[in-house]
């Protein structure tokens, strides 16, 4: 599906199931981390343990993606978190993504559509077929023709406040 940055490969952050299904499509290691992509507050407070009040500001002034790592609760299934117990979360505010979160109620995964070690798709055209035909529902093409492209930039907050740059 079309997330708010590139097309990628999403399921239920909440269900190990559908995550474990999600790393066996990608060929990934169990420790490679996710984006959770969610889209009110509430979905936030359900996920993340405790935010400082400047990331609040963040997600609320952000002119473009933008995904915070923080320390994840217990909703989230198991193999959606990071072994070291953060997760990294994005905030959607419009397009098809935020529809799907707003009728489903629940935080989805979100992560590249490749193989893990292929090169990123950047747009639909770029996904490779045998993907395409392991998922089990593809929202169709035209709803991810308005998307930038680019990956989100990451910051990390650690607990006491300080933020890092992990990716811009």
């Amino acid at each position: 599906c079309p997330s708010d940055t590139l097309w990628g490969l999403s399921c239920d952050a909440t269900d190990e199931k559908a995550v474990n299904k999600l790393i066996e499509l990608k060929n990934r290691p169990q420790d490679k981390s996710f984006i959770i992509l969610v889209n009110s507050d509430y979905m936030i407070n359900n996920c993340i343990k405790e935010l400082p009040e400047v990331v609040w500001d963040i997600l609320d002034y952000a002119d473009k993606p933008i995904s915070i790592i923080s320390e994840a609760t217990t909703y989230l299934a198991k193999n959606a978190v990071n072994q070291d117990g953060t997760v990294a979360f994005r905030m959607v505010k419009t397009g098809i993504v935020s529809d799907i979160l707003n009728k489903y109620r629940k935080p989805i995964i979100s992560t590249s559509a490749n193989v893990s070690g292929d090169e990123t798709p950047l747009f639909f055209k770029d996904i490779n077929p045998e993907i395409i035909k392991r998922v089990d529902f593809q929202i169709p093409e035209e709803f991810g023709e308005k998307l930038g492209g680019n990956a989100s930039k990451i910051i990390k907050i650690n607990t006491d406040g300080e933020v890092k740059i992990i990716r811009k």
